[in-house]
């Protein structure tokens, strides 16, 4: 894998990652979903940070 193709692929997985963390802020319930829907939400903010530095 070239060095662009895993910027991208990191760039996907934070944008997934963001997604699951919206979907289970949104529909699951519960202090312990929200500190994982939460902890998703960071691990994709940094994914796709990573994924956009040159």
């Amino acid at each position: 894998m070239t060095r662009s193709q895993l910027s991208q692929s990191r760039f996907f997985v934070g944008i997934l990652l963001l997604l699951g963390a919206v979907l289970m802020f949104v529909f699951a319930q519960g202090t312990l979903t929200t500190a994982g829907a939460v902890a998703f939400a960071l691990l994709g903010l940094v994914s796709v940070a990573i994924s956009r530095r040159n």
